[in-house]
């Protein structure tokens, strides 16, 4: 079985809080602005999700690029870092 991609993660996550959106009744709006409600904040989850997927999205983009440059590098880092989490969880 084939494991998803970050890509295809990212975009069932989207859907998922595209069809959370449609079903959900619309948000209240506070009549006083000096006092928002905790409830207010819930239209922003969309935002802050899909905010949060480009960062990761970019992220994943920089460090493919990174690795496709320095491959040598890449996998000695790799490595070494095998050889200290290993190191530090050998009993």
């Amino acid at each position: 079985m084939k494991q998803p991609t970050l890509r295809e993660e990212i975009a069932g996550l989207r859907a998922e809080v595209e069809q959370l959106q449609r079903s959900s009744p619309p948000p209240k709006t506070n009549p006083d602005p000096v006092q928002p409600d905790s409830d207010d904040q819930t239209g922003d989850v969309p935002k802050l999700l899909s905010e949060l997927g480009d960062l990761v999205q970019s992220m994943l983009d920089d460090a493919e690029e990174s690795f496709t440059e320095h491959p040598v590098a890449s996998v000695s880092a790799a490595l070494a870092l095998g050889i200290v989490i290993g190191r530090l969880t050998a009993k």
